[in-house]
């Protein structure tokens, strides 16, 4: 008897070590498959993408947005710049400087979502806010855990990294090949 308890929990140990190990699919596949939510009207700060980094309604609000220092290193590598102020961190076209995403910045408790999700809400408000069509992204080895929500039509996408329940960062930009990353 004992030895057919032990059997069948190593059996179920392999089993969900080999289909836990064998999940293959990355945050783009996730992104792919998930029903598509409407973001047409979502921004961070009433920062939208598209818009310019030099948009005249952006700066009176946030100030102007200081270049990354990191910019030059990956100036071959990638077709944008990346700039920031003391709340958020955009990612912006190098050539055109349309803003292709918008980052909240740790220990900014201020800014908002369109719906008015920030930093240290609990994920289940973004459930409530955003509504159950969301995809789910985990790399354990770093302990990230992600949700978020696609517009496939305008192809756009609104992410929420969160740990221990709560809302840890925020992400809204193109869902896909906005950002192109050179040979390195």
């Amino acid at each position: 008897m004992l030895i057919n308890r032990m059997c069948l929990l190593l059996c179920l140990t392999v089993i969900l070590t080999l289909t836990t190990a064998c999940n293959t699919e990355n945050m783009e596949d996730a992104m792919r498959e998930v029903i598509s939510t409407d973001l047409l009207s979502e921004s961070i700060d009433d920062i939208k993408v598209s818009m310019s980094i030099n948009d005249e309604t952006l700066i009176r609000k946030h100030g102007q947005f200081e270049p990354h220092p990191d910019n030059e290193y990956y100036a071959r590598k990638r077709n944008t710049d990346q700039y920031r102020n003391k709340d958020i961190i955009l990612s912006v076209d190098r050539e055109t400087k349309e803003i292709l995403q918008v980052g909240v910045l740790e220990d900014n408790d201020t800014s908002s979502s369109a719906k008015g999700i920030k930093l240290g809400i609990p994920i289940e408000e973004v459930i409530s806010a955003y509504g159950e069509d969301y995809f789910t992204f985990e790399d354990r080895e770093q302990t990230i855990y992600i949700i978020g929500y696609v517009d496939h039509q305008n192809n756009l996408e609104l992410s929420f990294v969160h740990f221990d329940g709560k809302v840890i960062g925020i992400s809204f930009g193109y869902a896909f090949d906005r950002i192109k990353w050179g040979k390195q």
